[in-house]
């Protein structure tokens, strides 16, 4: 009986499983991208690293460290 396990076994599914790891990658970098522009479009209207992160959700050392490497550029 053909099972799971033979199936992952095959190229056909082994290309596809890799096809869709990098387009997951990519997806993750542009959502972190947009991420990055946001926390910069906030502390530039002015908002507190503290308040960023909350409403990002993030650590305040992350809001920070994304504003000092926007400020280098």
């Amino acid at each position: 009986m053909f099972e799971l396990s033979d199936l992952k076994k095959t190229r056909f599914y082994q290309d596809i499983q890799a096809e869709v790891q990098a387009e997951a990658q990519v997806q993750i970098a542009e959502a972190k991208q947009r991420e990055k522009a946001a926390i910069v479009r906030m502390a530039s209207l002015g908002l507190s690293t503290e308040q960023i992160a909350t409403v990002l959700d993030l650590p305040v050392a992350e809001v920070e460290a994304t504003i000092a490497e926007a400020a280098q550029n």
